[in-house]
């Protein structure tokens, strides 16, 4: 991915099309190990902002492979950043990282584009196929519109290795649940079902895996059409806690090299 230079293109790790006025990017593979690559920060924050100046670009779509924000790619990249001692079902109180250098880009990268997207001046839409586990469910809550397929769960697996919420999800948690209901998952962890996400305004509707792409599309298209006008104001309006979004990535990035 190395060195962007247009806004469509086709990696191992992710890929872009313009598909009726909207950038589709995939994420591919295990997304924790491709966000923490070496040269992310510069190839996707610069993408970002062509996406963002593009005349022939109205908004972002991101989707993914089945499996790529899964428990299951989560533990594997744990696993190898942690070390040969890391016991998946007996993990340590304060887990220790073998590979500091790749846990370090993870929080960098993931910072990086929260802040990113938070001042985004164009729609972002998630298309969530399969499980989203706690990082990246911090990162999704900050497209405007979401739709996942019907298996989705929302999984809160950091309970279970003993590392608190990250990617920005205790920021973001609060501006859709009460205390009382935010505290409970950060806390308890387990699997919110796609139903149960949508009653709680997490996501906007969830659709049967067969018809899950063409349908978020579909959507997202229809979505795109309002009056850029309207989508710049609108987000300006909306987004103006980004220095309180700096010092909580701040904070947070203080207690995930513990």
């Amino acid at each position: 991915m190395s060195g962007l230079k247009e806004i469509e293109f086709d990696t191992n790790e992710f890929s872009c099309k313009v598909e009726n006025d909207l950038a589709v990017i995939t994420v591919k593979g295990n997304a924790f190990f491709s966000i923490s690559s070496v040269d992310r920060n510069a190839d996707i924050i610069p993408w970002l902002t062509k996406i963002e100046n593009s005349t022939a670009v109205r908004g972002l779509l991101i989707i993914n492979e089945k499996e790529a924000y899964s428990e299951k790619s989560y533990l594997e990249f744990l696993r190898d950043i942690a070390g040969d001692d890391f016991d998946s079902k007996n993990p340590k109180e304060t887990p220790q990282f073998a590979k500091n250098e790749i846990r370090a880009r993870e929080i960098n990268i993931l910072a990086s584009l929260l802040l990113k997207l938070y001042g985004f001046q164009k729609i972002v839409i998630s298309g969530i196929n399969g499980d989203i586990v706690t990082p990246f469910f911090g990162l999704a809550l900050l497209s405007d519109f979401r739709f996942t397929s019907a298996d989705t769960n929302f999984v809160l697996s950091h309970i279970k290795y003993r590392l608190h919420p990250s990617g920005g999800l205790p920021f973001l948690l609060p501006n859709y649940l009460c205390h009382t209901k935010m505290m409970d998952l950060l806390l308890r962890g387990g699997k919110i079902p796609a139903a149960e996400l949508k009653n709680l305004g997490l996501i906007h509707e969830y659709y049967n895996e067969p018809e899950f792409l063409d349908k978020t599309k579909t959507e997202a298209a229809k979505i795109c059409r309002v009056s850029m006008n309207v989508v710049q104001c609108t987000k300006s309006l909306t987004n103006r806690n980004k220095k309180e979004l700096e010092e909580y990535l701040r904070v947070e990035s203080k207690f995930m090299m513990r």
